[in-house]
This record gives C-alpha cells, sequence and structure tokens, in this order.
C-alpha cells in the first residue's frame, strides 16, 4: 500500500544565514592524502564559494545539532550527522566493490571552508585514518573516506562501521529508485525533493520540495525553494525518486545555460565517478521505492 503523503512546495524562499561552514576549526590530518589544497580552517564569517562558476555561499555548518530538529531516524538519507565541523545531512548511500558500505554528505561537511573563499582541494583517508562521524545522539558510525570542495564538486563518502545499521531508503519520500542524469532544458520545470535538518525550517517542514527551471547543466541544477543551515549534504531526488545531486549552495545563481534559483545543486554522477578514481573502488547506489 503507497503511503499518503502533503509535498509542500515554497518557492523562492530563503532562511537568513549565519555564515559559511561555521563550527569548529577543521584542519587535514597528518595521515590523510591531500589531491589538492589541504583542508583549511572553517572561517567564522561568510566565504564565497562558486557553483559552475557563479557565486553563491555554501549552506553553513550548524557548530552543533539544534535541539528538535530532525525525525529521521537511523542511518539513511535524510539523517543527521556530526562531524568535527559541526551538523549536515546525509544522502545516499552506496556499497562499495571492496566489501564495504558508503553514505554521502557534503564535502565542506568535513573539509570546512577556505577563509579566502574558493576550493579547498580533494582528500582521501585509508581505512582506519578519517575523521569520525556521528549520527543525531553522538554515536559512532563510521569514518570519513573521501572528501571534495572543488567547484563544482561537493561531496563525501563516509566507510561505515561493519556493525551499523543503514537504509538507503530516504525519510518521507523513499527513494533513490535510481540515478537522474536528465538534462531538461528551461523550458521544462523539474520539481525536486528532499529531507534536511536545516534549522527551524527543518524543525517545521524537514521533508521539503523545490523547482527547478529544467536542469540543463550536467555539473549543477539551480532551483528555488528553502533551505538553512544544517541542510548541508542532503540528498536531492527528481519527483519519480531518482537521485540528481546533493544540496549545497544559496543566493541568486544563474548559469551558463540560463538555468537560475536560490538553491545550489551538485549533481551526483561526476562527483562518484571522481571518488571511484580516488579510492580504486566501484560504488553502486542502493536504492529503495517511493513511498
Amino acid at each position: 500500500m503507497r503511503t499518503s503523503r502533503t509535498i509542500i512546495a515554497i518557492t523562492a524562499v530563503v532562511i537568513t544565514l549565519f555564515g559559511c561552514g561555521s563550527g569548529k576549526d577543521q584542519q587535514a590530518p597528518a595521515n590523510a592524502l591531500s589531491l589538492g589544497l589541504p583542508g583549511l580552517p572553517a572561517p567564522s564569517s561568510p566565504a564565497n564559494w562558486t557553483l559552475g562558476g557563479v557565486p553563491c555561499e555554501l549552506i553553513p555548518v550548524p557548530a552543533a545539532a539544534p535541539f528538535g530538529t530532525g525525525t529521521c531516524p537511523g542511518v539513511r538519507p535524510g539523517a543527521i550527522v556530526l562531524t568535527d565541523v559541526g551538523q549536515c545531512t546525509l544522502n545516499f548511500l552506496f556499497q562499495g566493490s571492496d566489501g564495504s558500505r558508503y553514505i554521502g554528505t557534503a564535502g565542506h561537511c568535513i573539509l570546512g571552508t577556505s577563509p579566502i573563499g574558493g576550493d579547498v582541494g580533494e582528500m582521501a583517508w585509508a581505512p582506519g585514518t578519517g575523521p569520525v562521524a556521528r549520527d543525531a545522539g553522538g554515536n559512532p558510525i563510521g569514518e570519513f573516506a573521501y572528501a571534495i570542495l572543488q567547484d563544482p564538486k561537493d561531496f563525501s563518502l563516509i566507510r561505515l562501521d561493519p556493525l551499523v545499521e543503514a537504509s538507503a531508503d530516504m525519510c518521507h519520500f523513499g527513494g533513490p529508485t535510481t540515478v537522474n542524469d536528465d538534462r531538461p532544458d528551461i523550458t521544462q520545470p523539474v520539481v525536486l525533493n528532499w529531507y534536511g535538518n536545516g534549522i527551524v525550517v527543518g524543525t517545521l517542514l524537514p521533508a521539503r520540495s523545490a523547482l527547478a527551471a529544467g536542469m540543463p547543466d550536467p555539473d549543477h541544477v539551480f532551483a528555488d525553494g528553502a533551505a538553512a543551515p544544517g541542510d548541508s549534504g542532503s540528498g536531492i531526488i527528481s519527483s519519480d525518486g531518482r537521485a540528481v545531486g546533493v544540496l549545497v549552495t544559496l543566493g541568486v545563481q544563474i548559469g551558463t545555460s540560463f538555468d537560475s534559483g536560490v538553491i545550489g545543486i551538485t549533481r551526483l554522477t561526476p562527483q562518484v565517478e571522481r571518488a571511484q578514481q580516488v579510492l580504486g573502488v566501484d560504488l553502486a547506489l542502493q536504492t529503495a521505492p517511493t513511498l
């Protein structure tokens, strides 16, 4: 039986933000493999960034989990993840060819941001050496294996502990059913859904929708909707349940293909392909039916 649900689309609403990457300073551990610039300390004030060359701001990372946010239990798309930088939201679950399971969030959720803006770099950690990731209760769920913050990529993977239970099913919406690499032009609007833990809005309406005027770019999607600190890393699915990408930025954005919006989404496939190259591991998206 299909579960009934109400989807409320919020268009062109932006929650006031407090800066980018706020939280504890994060520096690259000595045993991390740096593939670009090393991880830099997270600043206390906003830092400019670009998505597809378009100026914007990374969605801030709260320093601690606000009381009452998030009702998405377990380790799954839409659940809270706590890192050395702060609080973010988990996205999609992957099975690795190395036998490990991986779950994603945004790259800036562990790398922080550069104090002068711009790219931070790309990093990988061998098993047993990565920063610890924790669930909403502060319990360790695994360690970071990979992270990137280089325009237009903003993505990281947590190598889950073998004893941790995890689900591929996104809270409220279900899915992902597969990957969505479609590129409809700006005359073809697309409804996008996600479950996030943004401050205030994540408590009032964690399951949200946004409207994109097409998705013409292979690396990013711009959409109109509501997001706030804590939403960083949220998995974005299209209305048919297919995985589109990761919610990472805010700000009025107009792409070279004339796509525009206030929410920036970095698309999933290019990031997973890059992570596979760096880790030397094939990553299979774990799927679930929509609700």
